[in-house]
């Protein structure tokens, strides 16, 4: 007889799209102008992913066409810390990323899939809130579940870096 675990996963699965479609999301690092105008600016030298204390600001690769050698962050492998200095943005020698205070941080929003939220599912579990940089006014409890405060959500990752659930259970939606 299947666990509720077992049986939870094989349904998770059954409804997991395909590896091509669960390509790693990426981020911009925090400061980052319009991608489009970020295309145009970012001189593709690394200095940004050099500055980061963390080493998570990676060049994106060819696959990305136009878009290759620019900094990318991809929240599950390695999220943004929020540094205070934003030691990336000011190594940037172009102004494709600008030292702005984490409030203007724009990385993107964190989105909630309840489906695959342990929390949610009524199992204990608690990280993503408690790991939070912006703490309780960007994720916090409600319902008996996490519940991402869009307007305070900077986007960093952290979230989904922690979240135990696989796939995570929760995701960064870029804002481009």
């Amino acid at each position: 007889m299947p666990t509720r675990r077992q049986l939870l996963t094989f349904w998770l699965d059954a409804f997991t799209p395909p590896e091509a479609e669960r390509a790693p999301v990426y981020l911009r690092p925090p400061g980052a102008v319009a991608d489009r105008r970020l295309l145009e600016l970012c001189e593709r030298g690394g200095a940004c992913a050099e500055a980061c204390p963390h080493e998570v600001i990676l060049p994106l690769g060819p696959a990305h066409g136009a878009a290759e050698g620019t900094p990318a962050i991809i929240p599950r492998d390695g999220p943004c810390h929020l540094c205070a200095e934003v030691p990336c943005a000011r190594a940037c020698p172009s102004g494709a990323l600008r030292a702005l205070p984490v409030s203007e941080v724009r990385m993107g929003t964190a989105r909630l899939d309840p489906v695959r939220c342990w929390a949610a599912l009524g199992q204990p579990c608690d990280y993503c809130v408690k790991e939070c940089p912006l703490g309780e006014r960007a994720l916090r409890w409600r319902d008996g579940r996490p519940e991402v405060v869009t307007e305070a959500c900077v986007g960093c990752g952290m979230c989904v870096a922690i979240c135990t659930a696989t796939p995570a259970a929760l995701r960064v939606v870029p804002p481009w």
